[in-house]
């Protein structure tokens, strides 16, 4: 992995140091638009957690390093590859597929066939060189990174709008398994797992208002995805994951503006379906697991900067889950990014937020600056985990 990332600076290097003498010229003669483009989030998180037996996170890295290929063949047709090179799971030496899809596009619609993010979820469909927070809000991880619910699946995509109505939809017909390719040894399992020979579906209907003084918009999303309901057991006769039918959420969103003050909300509810009765047959007793929660987010922009713009911001995410397959359904682990925390898994999960913003050139070069808060529930027992988050984001 380390001989790849730096064959990839060196390359782009060289590419940047004669970019006046060479030409990048693209295989195919009919190929009417050629262009890269790249990412690079430096991040630091200090994060303190209560009863941990490890060091408390100090920790510079990579959040994320992108780069990526954009062709177009005419004004229709064309394609799109965006690896990540500091995704975590690079322990196995792979590149991480943010994203890669062959597309349509006329005036009205737009088909993708291809890894794209489903349309379920504001902020993790909001890309994250746009996100006002550091880390997306506790509700959306937990639905996204514990439940492996929406984020990236490959499949076929379609959006559009509905004529003059200033309505939009989105449409997804995918794979259950998410990330990070089309294999079944690529796919990543979430709580439930997922059924390797099903496909899942999302929708999205949407509409939204910027032209006037009081900007505004709403929707509302829903989707069914298939998963494992095949008892799976380790050496100790314990369940290796929670074995259920299908994950049925629908994700309700809306925001409302006025000059620099924007305040956006969203809630997302989960029900788990076909849950086995015990671990060692497959009787359902009717009860079901679920998830849900919401995020309130408010922001102000100062624009009078001497050569940029400040944005605070404020947002609070609450998250929790109950059920027949276990009682402690709330990924903490998943939801408090690179947190050394004692309990992996609770009942509830409280989530607050307050950040700064610098932005130097727009959401091309920004600074960011934002301390967290997590109150974590088990069992009525409670526990905090908070620390400053800070990263740097350029784009090209």
């Amino acid at each position: 992995m380390k001989t790849l990332s730096y064959t990839l600076c060196a390359v782009l290097a060289a590419g940047f140091a004669f970019t006046g003498d060479a030409q990048v010229k693209p295989k195919s003669k009919k190929v009417t638009e050629l262009k890269y483009s790249g990412r690079i989030q430096a991040q630091w998180d200090g994060i303190e957690s209560d009863g941990t037996t490890k060091e408390d996170r100090n920790h510079f890295y990579f959040r994320r390093l992108f780069l990526g290929g954009h062709a177009k063949m005419g004004d229709n047709w064309g394609g799109d590859v965006v690896m990540d090179f500091a995704a975590s799971p690079n322990s196995d030496s792979t590149v991480f597929i943010e994203g890669a899809s062959v597309w349509y596009n006329t005036d009205s619609f737009r088909i993708d066939i291809g890894q794209k993010k489903v349309p379920f979820g504001v902020e993790e469909t909001t890309s994250s060189s746009k996100l006002k927070a550091i880390e997306r809000s506790a509700v959306n991880r937990q639905f996204a990174e514990s439940l492996k619910f929406n984020a990236r699946h490959t499949g076929i995509f379609a959006k559009g709008d509905l004529g003059d109505s200033g309505f939009k939809y989105d449409l997804a017909v995918v794979n259950s398994g998410q990330n990070h390719n089309s294999k079944d040894s690529g796919l990543k399992p979430g709580l439930y797992q997922y059924d390797g020979n099903e496909l899942s579906y999302y929708s999205r209907l949407a509409y939204a208002n910027y032209d006037s003084d009081i900007r505004y918009s709403y929707g509302a999303a829903a989707g069914v995805m298939e998963c494992d309901e095949e008892v799976s057991l380790d050496g100790n006769g314990d369940l290796n994951y929670n074995p259920a039918d299908k994950i049925t959420a629908y994700n309700i969103f809306g925001s409302i503006g006025f000059g620099a003050f924007n305040f956006e909300a969203e809630y997302m509810t989960g029900k788990v379906s076909g849950i086995p009765n015990n671990a060692v047959d497959d009787i359902t007793d009717g009860t079901d697991d679920t998830h849900k929660g919401y995020s309130l987010q408010a922001s102000y922009a100062l624009s009078n900067a001497p050569h940029g713009s400040w944005e605070l911001l404020y947002r609070y995410s609450e998250v929790e889950g109950s059920g027949n397959s276990n009682e402690e359904l709330i990924s903490a682990k998943e939801i408090i990014r690179r947190a050394n925390i004692v309990n992996s898994s609770v009942d509830r999960l409280e989530q607050h937020y307050v950040g700064v913003n610098y932005l130097f050139n727009g959401h091309d070069a920004k600074f960011m600056l934002g301390y967290e808060m997590n109150e974590l529930d088990e069992d009525g027992t409670r526990a905090d985990a908070d620390g400053f988050r800070a990263r740097v984001q350029f784009l090209f």
